[in-house]
């Protein structure tokens, strides 16, 4: 079944090596560090991957001497192409922090929508005190959703509530969850913080309930929505998620017959007590005259048949989970999912 896409950061890729015989204007020579010129070498290929080794390697008056010298230019190579790998790499680095963050100040909405800028804060804001990344992150207040929007932004809005758990972040998110949560970068931002939230305690039920009131059938079955459903479900407390598994619970077939959908019915299935699991296998395991069609179309579907999977494995052993795989073992054909599923649970094929 499709895994639950999972935020991270954006990878970052290495300028490519210089290409020729003759090292480039502003090339280190040797491993020395070419003082007045350090600028123009970081926004050199082979000049910034030189540095990025050699910076961090300096004494702390040599370190400093650096600071001094790239200050006045930092926005400016953490936009830049090659410079900005440089500036992430001093990021963790504490006499840079002061720089870094001057830099930064009044510019940081800007530079996290922006495609090499954004790496260079998100390195930042992950290395940073407290209180320094509480303070640029301020910023971002009445712009998240904006940020949350686009695509170098959300992976920044991501790790800004990582690094801080700024309250108005999960508050402006949870005031447009639904509309985040129906766009590929949104959702991302959704997961992640509904993630973060919920795992450090941090109260998520606003951002729930409007996802219960705003379609919950509908947000299940998108192919980006589905994801903030599936992280709601696991996050709320434990009414709303009452609330989410007595709407779905009824919607377990047709959220089956959907890619998208299949992944909540997984979701509810794992999450659903003793008695809501033996309601769920009524109408596939039960007496009456569709249940029989019902069972086929699983078997045959090639998302329904983990949905059907996931029950089986869930329904307490005694008379009626050996009665469903029962079933299913007499539904079983060469054509369906049967033979699959009877493996998977470690049951003969045959009875």
């Amino acid at each position: 079944q499709q895994p639950q896409q999972q935020p991270q950061q954006q990878p970052q890729q290495q300028p490519p090596p210089h290409r020729g015989t003759s090292s480039p204007p502003g090339a280190t020579a040797g491993g020395k560090v070419p003082w007045g010129s350090l600028v123009a070498t970081a926004m050199d290929p082979k000049g910034s991957r030189e540095l990025q080794q050699l910076l961090p390697k300096l004494s702390k008056g040599q370190l400093a001497r650096a600071r001094d010298e790239l200050a006045p230019h930092m926005h400016a190579l953490s936009r830049h192409t090659f410079g900005n790998y440089l500036v992430s790499k001093l990021a963790p680095l504490a006499p840079m922090h002061a720089a870094l963050a001057a830099a930064f100040r009044g510019r940081v909405v800007e530079l996290l929508c922006h495609a090499q800028g954004s790496r260079v804060v998100q390195a930042y804001l992950a290395a940073a005190a407290p209180a320094e990344a509480e303070s640029l992150v301020s910023e971002l207040d009445g712009h998240v959703v904006e940020c949350a929007l686009d695509t170098h932004g959300s992976w920044g809005v991501c790790v800004a509530y990582s690094a801080t758990h700024a309250p108005f972040l999960l508050r402006q998110i949870s005031a447009s969850v639904v509309q985040l949560s129906l766009e590929q970068h949104g959702c991302r931002v959704v997961q992640s913080v509904l993630q973060e939230a919920g795992n450090a305690g941090v109260d998520c039920s606003a951002a729930v309930g409007r996802i219960i009131g705003g379609g919950l059938e509908e947000l299940a079955l998108h192919r980006f929505a589905n994801y903030a459903v599936q992280v709601a479900l696991r996050q709320c407390g434990a009414a709303q998620r009452e609330a989410m598994l007595g709407a779905l619970m009824p919607r377990l077939l047709p959220l089956s017959a959907s890619k998208h959908g299949s992944n909540v019915a997984e979701v509810v299935l794992s999450l659903a007590s003793p008695d809501q699991l033996d309601a769920a296998a009524e109408p596939i395991f039960g007496g009456g005259d569709e249940a029989p069609a019902a069972l086929r179309r699983l078997l045959q579907h090639q998302f329904g048949n983990y949905v059907l999977q996931t029950l089986l494995r869930r329904l307490a052993d005694g008379p009626r989970r050996a009665a469903a795989l029962a079933k299913v073992r007499e539904a079983t054909t060469a054509t369906n999912f049967g033979r699959s599923i009877l493996s998977r649970l470690g049951e003969a094929e045959a009875a």
